[in-house]
């Protein structure tokens, strides 16, 4: 089991039920299993939307989670456009993040 198993599930499934995201992916620290006392959990989800930081500020106050998170929201077209792109971080997430929807 990977370490946050649980929170990442329970974010997870809160993510798709309250906003039905395209794609939610998990990157850094614990995507690599690589977790320390200060790790946080970091999501990127793509979605449409108009407003990215709009959405990002209201999943931090809707969701209910017990450790520190930080969201990335990439529209469906971005993610399109930058994540087979190798300058981009969308093609870091995509190569070095899980995805948790398939």
């Amino acid at each position: 089991m990977r370490p946050y198993e649980k929170e990442i599930q329970s974010i997870k499934n809160q993510i798709i039920q309250k906003y039905k995201p395209e794609d939610i992916y998990l990157f850094g620290s614990c995507a690599r299993g690589i977790i320390t006392k200060r790790s946080d959990i970091d999501i990127c989800v793509i979605i449409a939307t108009d407003n990215k930081r709009k959405l990002i500020q209201q999943m931090l106050i809707e969701l209910d989670y017990t450790v520190d998170i930080d969201i990335i929201v990439y529209t469906p077209e971005e993610w399109k456009k930058y994540k087979n792109d190798p300058s981009t971080f969308a093609y870091l997430i995509k190569s070095k993040g899980v995805s948790l929807l398939g």
